[in-house]
């Protein structure tokens, strides 16, 4: 980004509060403030002060100091760095239209509704909430050429289908309007799809006046960084087949290399953020600032989890002994099939929180090049005509050494309920002893899906993780 620099000698400039005046760092020259205005309107620019995190790195964009005592990525309250600098001027903004008392009105009834969230979620005092508009590009993709590919009709006749084979020529002329993904690398790119419910047709043009009261981060994702995935996903998509001509005939475009033109506007989206610091972790929560959507990251508590499964195991106990008659052999059964219910959810856990330990679904956060050495699309069908498409069109490469971690328990069990099958043994107390090693495994697996979920719904504090610039993807 081209920045203004010193008339009389080329160095940095920036704002003295205490004058009042733009003023060189270097040699103290005074600048003129209308040539500076005139230089950030003809170059894009708007002039803001950048508050800096001391503790996680994090950076917010301010035009009012009074809100400065809480960082929005870690919760720490803080004393900000601070300093003014150019950033490049948005082209959009969606005003805040939910009020920090609707949004904490609608996260309040998310946690009541999550039966086994923890106390602490409920309590005001342990959380920071913090207005905060997201930079999200907001791309439209063109895409053409001509193409010679097989085609079919089929018609349907009775009993029989009447099948056409065609040659066709043909001119593509696609568009693709509204595909996004937020351009700051400290919000994770899994909660910005999850509350991006956005109605940009109610976006207006940037004006400076909106960002009094609240924070804005300015973005530091090089648009670039996602032009490839959008012009991939686009591709994909006309690949994927449902092209057909006016008269009915089907077209097979699965080896077309259409020509992708992809463009971009910086949009400003307005989100409410939450954070709660706990045990060095951080659980994030955000609502919509247009709609009040609510995308929240809500841990188990374990008591409250023991407590409900231990009433509902009595629960269905009492039920199956007036049911059935269970013999040891079918409550060796039931134990193994429950810890193969476990076993399956921890499979998808640790490789879940795998994928979000080592940041492979963020986008902005790895760059690109890593994200595509890791991620597969999930389906021919991309979704990319849909308002917005992000890393939940995709599936991540997880070690072996990974996913046995969430079944090892459950191949003990087996080993054990196979020995006793194969020892063709009638004594009840070899069946009960097995079934309740099972159990025993299953309750051990119930703790492991309370930590993993945990992780899962919680993150490291972003000490390490925010740098800025430098590093190939700013």
């Amino acid at each position: 980004m081209k920045a203004f620099k010193c008339p009389n000698c080329g160095g940095d400039v920036r704002y003295d509060i205490t004058q009042g005046s733009m003023k060189c760092g270097y040699c103290g020259e005074t600048i003129d403030r209308a040539a500076y205005q005139a230089f950030l309107d003809e170059n894009g620019l708007y002039a803001t002060t950048e508050l800096t995190c001391p503790q996680c790195g994090g950076s917010v964009l301010s035009y009012d100091d009074t809100i400065s005592t809480f960082c929005s990525y870690c919760g720490a309250p803080v004393v900000f760095d601070k300093r003014v600098i150019e950033d490049s001027k948005p082209n959009e903004i969606i005003p805040f239209s939910v009020t920090v008392r609707s949004a904490n009105e609608v996260y309040n009834e998310k946690i009541r509704k999550s039966y086994f969230a923890p106390d602490w979620l409920y309590d005001p005092e342990g959380r920071t909430t913090v207005g905060i508009y997201m930079p999200y590009y907001v791309y439209s993709v063109k895409a053409d050429g001509k193409f010679n590919v097989n085609g079919e009709r089929r018609t349907n006749i009775v009993n029989a289908t009447h099948v056409e084979v065609f040659n066709v020529d043909f001119d593509l002329n696609a568009q693709y309007d509204g595909t996004r993904f937020d351009a700051a690398r400290a919000f994770p790119d899994p909660m910005s799809e999850s509350v991006d419910t956005f109605a940009t047709e109610r976006s207006v043009k940037f004006n400076t006046s909106y960002l009094a009261g609240f924070y804005a981060d300015g973005g530091d994702i090089a648009e670039e960084n996602y032009s490839r995935i959008v012009s991939q996903l686009v591709s994909n998509d006309l690949r994927s087949g449902g092209l057909k001509t006016y008269d009915g005939i089907n077209l097979k475009t699965e080896k077309i290399d259409p020509n992708v033109k992809v463009s971009s506007k910086k949009t400003l989206f307005p989100i409410w953020l939450h954070t709660h610091r706990r045990n060095g972790r951080v659980c994030y929560s955000a609502i919509n600032g247009q709609n009040a959507d609510v995308a929240a990251e809500i841990p188990i508590d374990k008591w409250k989890y023991i407590k409900v499964s231990v009433i509902a195991a009595a629960i269905l106990s009492v039920l199956l002994n007036i049911m059935f008659t269970i013999t040891p052999g079918t409550f060796l059964f039931i134990s193994e099939i429950i810890l193969f219910l476990f076993g399956w959810k921890l499979r998808k856990l640790h490789g879940d929180v795998y994928v979000r330990s080592n940041h492979m679904d963020d986008i902005g956060l790895t760059g690109p090049e890593v994200f595509f050495d890791a991620a597969r699309l999930q389906n021919k069908g991309s979704g990319a005509s849909k308002s917005k498409v992000g890393t939940s069109a995709w599936s991540f490469d997880i070690p072996f050494s990974v996913r046995i971690k969430g079944w090892y328990k459950s191949l003990i069990g087996l080993a054990v309920f196979a020995a006793v099958m194969i020892s063709g043994t009638v004594l009840d107390p070899v069946y009960y002893s097995a079934a309740g090693i099972s159990i025993a495994l299953a309750v051990w697996s119930a703790f492991d899906i309370i930590k993993q979920q945990n992780l899962l719904s919680s993150r490291d504090i972003p000490v390490f993780t925010m740098k800025r610039g430098g590093d190939g993807n700013g």
